[in-house]
């Protein structure tokens, strides 16, 4: 007898169905459950990630616009020591995150996920010449903690060396001495003069006399103040003439600073030897004389001439920030103006362009209305102008800037090598 055929399942298969459905269910969701903590991590990871940057991105724009930027921005005290930082970030217990605020009305959702959640950890150690800054994130989340950190390097103040290249050789002054005073065209200095002191101080003077004669003769600086001086009709301070005008009474303020500097050793070492002048015979001590003299009124010449192109870049500067749109324009502009007015303010009593007492009102009218400008535009500029009213007010100015200390003892130097044969 034929058996029928059976198209049901068995109460085995059906079991062993149901038991495969199961095994691969409870392997699913845990897969689905890993994948949702691997999610929950890789966004945190991903959000502190992001805010760490921001933070040491915040610190390099301030150190490239400030020298301070590291006491401005609250990372550093008064004397530029670090301090170690834990905070939150929301509700703007951060300046890095207090423009715009994380708070609950305005960004509700970041707000949620960092309150009480993200630390930021901020790890600063001062080098010569910078900071070595650690910053990082930890934070406690469903999925568990967490952290990551990051590292940079930021500039810091302090003096730096002055390097110039407008120096003449001793020989070369030599040279020209035994030609000019004793004329003596090939001559050694020494075959004429037999005072070692006496020659000294001549080598000395000569330095100063022929670099400031050269410099004031040479047909490249005539070139460039004739060239500024027919820009000047460009009166449009967004076009290239105006800039180009502006570069070069830059480049003859920058230059002539470093001249100026290149011979301020030599004040010193002909001051110090004055006292042998009179070891020169006549008449070739007068010639000395007139060369002691005319070499101080030239140095002199010369911080005039260096005085009245960083007045014009101030006036130029300023009209060139107001039609400066970019921020990054805006910031280099700012800091050449906080560059050039510092010198002139800490620097008033040599001017003898202007008055003192204009020069002062001029940098505190500046200051307040970039204070004014930059509020609610741009915080770096703020703070820094907070900063700097700060260090008026205090009188660290000159403590805080070491151009400003190098610049007043070079004018003083040269007010007094003016008056050494009085």
């Amino acid at each position: 007898m034929k058996r029928a055929s059976n198209n049901g399942f068995t109460l085995l298969e059906l079991l062993l169905g149901f038991f495969i459905i199961s095994s691969v269910s409870v392997i699913f969701f845990q897969a689905m459950h890993s994948f949702r903590k691997e999610t929950t991590f890789n966004s945190e990871n991903y959000l502190a990630s992001s805010l760490v940057e921001k933070v040491l991105e915040d610190c390099y724009q301030e150190s490239q616009l400030n020298p301070h930027g590291m006491r401005a921005i609250g990372l550093a005290d008064a004397d530029g020591e670090p301090y170690t930082v834990s905070t939150q970030v929301t509700d703007q217990q951060t300046v890095f995150f207090s423009n715009p605020p994380i708070t609950e009305t305005r960004t509700p959702d970041l707000y949620h996920v960092l309150k009480d959640n993200f630390v930021l950890t901020v790890d600063t150690e001062k080098k010569d010449g910078f900071y070595e800054m650690v910053a990082g994130f930890k934070w406690k989340a469903q999925s568990g903690k967490g952290q990551i950190f990051s590292s940079t390097r930021v500039l810091s103040a302090g003096n730096k060396e002055v390097l110039t290249t407008f120096a003449l050789t001793d020989d070369e002054v030599k040279d020209r001495l035994v030609k000019d005073v004793f004329n003596s065209p090939g001559a050694s200095l020494a075959s004429k003069l037999g005072s070692i002191g006496a020659q000294t101080m001549l080598v000395h003077v000569g330095h100063i006399f022929y670099a400031s004669l050269d410099w004031l003769k040479s047909p490249e600086f005539k070139e460039k103040r004739e060239k500024a001086a027919s820009l000047e009709v460009f009166t449009l301070a967004g076009s290239d003439e105006y800039a180009k005008c502006s570069r070069l009474y830059f480049d003859m303020a920058r230059d002539i600073l470093h001249l100026m500097l290149s011979m301020q050793p030599h004040i010193e070492g002909a001051t110090s030897n004055i006292n042998f002048l009179p070891s020169i015979p006549l008449p070739e001590r007068f010639i000395a004389e007139s060369r002691i003299n005319w070499s101080g009124l030239y140095y002199r010449q010369l911080r005039r001439i260096f005085f009245n192109c960083i007045l014009k870049l101030s006036e130029r500067f300023e009209q060139q920030l107001r039609h400066s749109d970019l921020q990054r324009s805006q910031r280099q502009m700012v800091g050449r103006l906080f560059n050039i007015n510092r010198i002139l303010y800490a620097n008033r009593a040599f001017s003898e362009e202007i008055s003192a007492d204009l020069i002062e009102e001029r940098y505190l009218n500046f200051l307040s209305s970039m204070r004014e400008f930059f509020k609610d535009k741009d915080h770096s500029i703020f703070r820094m102008t907070e900063q700097e009213s700060g260090f008026i007010a205090q009188n660290r100015l000159k403590e805080s800037f070491f151009v400003l200390d190098l610049t007043e003892k070079l004018f003083k130097e040269i007010d007094e090598y003016v008056n050494v044969l009085d």
